[in-house]
C-alpha cells in the first residue's frame, strides 16, 4: 500500500468513524471465517459433514465461513471447531493484541 492510499484511508476513517468500525468488524469476521474454513479443509470435510457433526444446517456452516456478515457467537464457533475435532482459544488480557493474536509491545 502506498503512502497516498494510507493517507486516504486515514482521512476516510476520520470523516466516517462508523465505516472504520464496520471495517474492523469485517476484519474480525474474515479472520474467523478463514480459520474455520482452513480447519474444515485440513480435515477434508464438507460443509454438510461439519453441519451434521455440529448439529447445525449446511447454510449455517456457510454463513460461518462467509467473509462478511455478523461476527458469529462463541457457541457457534465452538460447535464448528468441535465438529472438526479442532482446537481454539479465547484470549482476554489487559495488554494490546495485534490482529494475529500476538501481544503488542
Amino acid at each position: 500500500m502506498t503512502d497516498k492510499h494510507a493517507s486516504l484511508r486515514k482521512e476516510l476513517r476520520r470523516a466516517h468513524p462508523e465505516l472504520a468500525e464496520r471495517q474492523a468488524k469485517n476484519a474480525r469476521k474474515r479472520g474467523i471465517a478463514v480459520r474455520l474454513r482452513a480447519l474444515r479443509d485440513a480435515r477434508s470435510m464438507t460443509q454438510a459433514e461439519v453441519a451434521a457433526a455440529a448439529g447445525m444446517t449446511q447454510s449455517m456452516i456457510a454463513r460461518l465461513e462467509a467473509l462478511s456478515g455478523p461476527v458469529p457467537g462463541l457457541e457457534s464457533i465452538k460447535r464448528y471447531v468441535d465438529a472438526c475435532d479442532g482446537h481454539w482459544a479465547l484470549l482476554i488480557t489487559d495488554k494490546p493484541i495485534d490482529r494475529k493474536g500476538a501481544f503488542k509491545n
